[in-house]
């Protein structure tokens, strides 16, 4: 049975695909039999996939879920604003990404992600993943939030490099690596 990890948000614009596709290249540069399974209807993994044109990793549209479960790991990429998808997902993972932009109003629209979360029965790892982070926003973000008791993953800062990712094979993982490795093992 694959192992499902399901990136979340019900916030679109945060960057649940290039969370998606760098932890589908974390795992497979572990050497991890690894797919993507794109279960947004803009289909932004598969046209990240067709763009690269050569990943080292498969990516299954929605109709081709059976197929991308025959891998060892299966990174699902969700859409925004369906919380029938992102709690079904949920509840077919076993680690769950949830993804936040680093800022005030992208904290406060993490609750509807959480509560879906929450009201999915999900009992696995998960944790908070936040991106974009400009200065010293994603430190104080991290700080509030476990201050609440909820569990950050890490902090991925806003550079060039994850806006210029799409359609490029994820090489420098690093940042990746340091947020995920604790939700991946």
């Amino acid at each position: 049975m694959a192992e499902v990890v399901s990136v979340l948000s019900r916030k679109g614009g945060v960057g649940k695909t290039v969370t998606a596709m760098y932890t589908a290249a974390l795992l497979r540069a572990r050497g991890q039999d690894v797919a993507v399974l794109d279960r947004d209807p803009e289909g932004s993994a598969g046209a990240w996939a067709r763009s690269t044109g050569d990943l080292p990793f498969p990516v299954y549209p929605e109709g081709k879920a059976a197929q991308a479960m025959k891998h060892a790991w299966v990174v699902v990429d969700t859409p925004p604003n369906d919380p029938r998808v992102l709690g079904d997902a949920a509840r077919r993972a076993s680690r769950v990404i949830v993804v936040a932009k680093c800022n005030a109003l992208e904290a406060d629209r993490l609750i509807p992600t959480l509560d879906a979360l929450a009201a999915s029965g999900f009992a696995g790892p998960w944790g908070i993943l936040l991106t974009q982070a400009r200065g010293g926003l994603g430190n104080e973000m991290k700080i509030a939030l476990e201050e609440e008791d909820l569990p950050v993953l890490g902090v991925i800062p806003h550079l060039i490099k994850y806006e210029r990712a799409f359609g490029s094979l994820p090489t420098d993982l690093s940042e990746y690596e340091a947020a995920l490795s604790g939700v991946l093992k």
